[in-house]
C-alpha cells in the first residue's frame, strides 16, 4: 500500500477504478481502517476513482504520540493535502461517523474543493443543541472520553473487548448486529493506542458546525439508520443543511453494514444525481 507525506504525517492510501466521473474519497470512522471497509465500497469505484485512507492515528498511517497532533480541524487538512498530493483539485467527500463529521469539517472549511459530501451515521454538532441531537452528542463526549480512558488503563484489544460485551449486554440492537467480536478486535490490533487516544480527543473537543454548515453550497446526502443514536443528528442536520437530501435506512442502527445494500444504492444514486447536474434535495425511507 503506498504512503504519502502530508502535513507532518504518512497516511496509508489506496485508489481504486479509473472512470471519467468525479473522484470519491472515502474516510473511515472512528478507530476503522481501509482495508475494514474496501470491500464494501469497492462498487463504488465502478464509474469513478475511489480513495480510500486510513487517517492519521488508523491503520497504517503514522500515529503521533503528542494528544494535540489529533483534532477534527487537522484531519480535514489532511484530507485536503491528500487530494493535492494526488493532483485532485475537487472531489466528492464523504465518511460514516468520525468520518462523517471530518467530511462536514471539509466541507465548510475547503468548500471550493468539496463536489459534494456524504454524511453517513454522524453530526454536524457537538452538544451545543439543546434538543435531542444535543442530548446525544452530551452523551457521545461522554462515552467516547471514557473510551479513551479505558484504553490508557486496559490496553486496545480488552479495552474493545470490555467495549464489545457492554453492547451486547446493553444494546437492545445488538442481536441484529452485523458486527463481531473479531471485527471489533481487529479494529483493536489495527490501531495504535495514541492515535485512539488522539482520535477520542479529537471527537469529544471537535468544532460544533451547526451555524457554519447553514451556508454549505455543495450536494450533501445525509444517511441515517432510524435505531442509530445519531437519528435525531441526521434529522436535524437536515434542517440546517439547505438542499440536503436526507435518507432515513429502517431498521438499522450504527454502522454502514446494517442493510448494506441500501447504502451503496443510495451512495450510488446521489452521485449519479450530483454528477449529471440532476435535484438533489429531499427525504425518503429504505
Amino acid at each position: 500500500m503506498p504512503l504519502i507525506h502530508v502535513n507532518g504525517v504518512e497516511l496509508n492510501y489506496e485508489i481504486h477504478g479509473d472512470g471519467p466521473a468525479t473522484p470519491l474519497v472515502m474516510s473511515h470512522g472512528f478507530s476503522g481502517y481501509l482495508g475494514q471497509w474496501k470491500p464494501a465500497l469497492l462498487p463504488l469505484a465502478a464509474n469513478r476513482p475511489l480513495i480510500l485512507y486510513d487517517t492519521r492515528g488508523h491503520g497504517g498511517s503514522s500515529a503521533p504520540d503528542d494528544p494535540d497532533a489529533y483534532s477534527v480541524p487537522i484531519y480535514a487538512a489532511d484530507l485536503a493535502a491528500l487530494l493535492d498530493a494526488l493532483g485532485i483539485p475537487k472531489a466528492h467527500v464523504g465518511g460514516q461517523s468520525l468520518g462523517g463529521m471530518l467530511s462536514a469539517q471539509f466541507t465548510v472549511d475547503f468548500p471550493d474543493r468539496c463536489a459534494s459530501a456524504i454524511l453517513s451515521d454522524t453530526t454536524c454538532g457537538n452538544g451545543v443543541d439543546p434538543g435531542p441531537a444535543g442530548d446525544w452528542e452530551r452523551w457521545v463526549q461522554k462515552a467516547i472520553s471514557e473510551r479513551g480512558d479505558n484504553v490508557k488503563k486496559l490496553g486496545m484489544e480488552e479495552a474493545f473487548r470490555v467495549d464489545y460485551e457492554w453492547r451486547a449486554a446493553n444494546d437492545p440492537n445488538w442481536a441484529d448486529s452485523p458486527y463481531t467480536l473479531e471485527d471489533f478486535l481487529r479494529r483493536a490490533r489495527s490501531t495504535p493506542a495514541a492515535g485512539y487516544i488522539g482520535a477520542a480527543k479529537a471527537i469529544v473537543e471537535r468544532p460544533d458546525l451547526t451555524e457554519r454548515v447553514k451556508t454549505v453550497s455543495a450536494p450533501v446526502l445525509i444517511m441515517v439508520g432510524d435505531r442509530d443514536g445519531f437519528y435525531p443528528c441526521g434529522l436535524r442536520d437536515h434542517t440546517l443543511l439547505p438542499g440536503s437530501r436526507l435518507v432515513m435506512r429502517r431498521g438499522c442502527a450504527h454502522g454502514y453494514r446494517w442493510r448494506l445494500d441500501t447504502w451503496l444504492a443510495e451512495a450510488e444514486s446521489f452521485l449519479a444525481d450530483v454528477d449529471a447536474n440532476r435535484p438533489t434535495a429531499g427525504k425518503r425511507e429504505v
